[in-house]
């Protein structure tokens, strides 16, 4: 399928950055868990290397968990709290709901998990409390996942053998009252390969809402190539339980991050495209995942380059906040090489490029 037409970025801007705290963390995280719990960011996990992978250093996994109010002045840091996950955990997915932050799989020292868990801040006690939710049907790291209408969607993910071609659903309420049960829904996927570090999303109305999975890596079992990389698109209809192709982004888009923007149109922001991979070594920190974002438009089912981000990243949570920004955080921005920035975006203009 043809890529729809991508017009140059606008001189309106679509989106304001507009930079949170730091990480605690100088060194950054990536892949951390993250989303919001009565009124409180919270960020758990996350990896990083203490000592550049280029000098030899290995990748730590974080267990430290911090929260800062959404409504903090701009001073205020973020906050340790008490708590620690019981074992380092990275580079899963993370999803806000009623209930607090659910995190699903993740890397943890011995590889993928299956695990899934709950996060929700207490105010009473200034802490975060973790609870036990249904295991996912295999171990998977960087997966895609998405809460709508009640349910988490997982699709795709990292067994550490193979990427998988798996689309799941749980009905979390459910989840949450019987946490044992075998509650995991198996879905029909979509027509394209297999795919870990995609993008998922949800838009549309209350009574009618589509999913959106974009981009990611096929593992072939060969050298990683450029080719490896996808700008392939689908929409999944939960109405009649169907996926479409769509038209392919303007570029590959692996661990990027996607912002709902209204009931038409989504953000895909940062991820890396497999540029210059031969080069990789030879650029070393001088290397850069691409700042780009690119909006589609559902109505119009086009794709339009837009201003960049401040900082191309790849492994950014994305926290939708109460007031209808996000924040982007932490990432990677070069191999091996986190930044401890924390960005919150929001939309400044409604009309831009091709869709006025």
């Amino acid at each position: 399928m043809s890529v729809a037409l991508a017009v140059e970025p606008d001189s309106s801007k679509l989106f304001q950055w507009e930079r949170w705290p730091d990480l605690p963390d100088p060194v950054g995280l990536k892949g951390m868990a993250a989303g919001v719990s009565n009124g409180h960011v919270v960020l758990a996990g996350g990896s990083n290397f203490p000592v550049p992978p280029r000098d030899g250093g290995p990748k730590t996994l974080a267990t430290a968990i911090y929260v800062r109010a959404v409504g903090a002045n701009a001073q205020t840091p973020w906050r340790r709290v008490p708590a620690v996950l019981p074992a380092g955990w990275a580079e899963g997915a993370a999803v806000t709901t009623e209930f607090g932050v659910v995190a699903l799989g993740g890397l943890a020292t011995n590889g993928a998990q299956a695990g899934v868990f709950l996060l929700g801040y207490s105010p009473k006690i200034r802490d975060v409390t973790r609870r036990l939710l249904p295991d996912l049907p295999v171990p998977l790291a960087s997966l895609a996942a998405v809460y709508s209408g009640g349910v988490i969607y997982v699709a795709g993910g990292d067994t550490g053998t193979s990427a998988s071609s798996q689309f799941w659903a749980l009905n979390l309420a459910a989840a949450v009252d019987d946490p044992k049960g075998p509650h995991w829904q198996s879905l029909p996927s979509w027509s394209g390969p297999a795919r870990f570090g995609a993008v998922l999303t949800a838009l549309g109305k209350a009574d009618h809402t589509r999913l959106y999975l974009l981009g990611g890596r096929i593992k072939t079992g060969r050298p990683v190539s450029e080719s490896d990389y996808r700008n392939d698109a689908y929409r999944y209809d939960p109405k009649s339980n169907t996926w479409e192709v769509l038209p392919e982004m303007p570029h590959a888009v692996l661990l990027g991050g996607v912002l709902p923007l209204d009931e038409n149109r989504l953000a895909v922001v940062g991820g890396s495209d497999g540029h210059d991979l031969d080069r990789m070594a030879e650029l070393g920190a001088r290397y850069r995942i691409p700042d780009r974002v690119m909006v589609f438009d559902t109505r119009r089912d086009e794709w339009e380059l837009t201003d960049p981000m401040p900082l191309g990243v790849v492994g950014a949570p994305i926290v939708p906040l109460p007031n209808g920004g996000w924040l982007v955080v932490g990432g990677e921005y070069s191999p091996g090489l986190r930044t401890p920035r924390v960005y919150e975006v929001t939309v400044a203009s409604e009309t831009t490029g091709a869709f006025r």
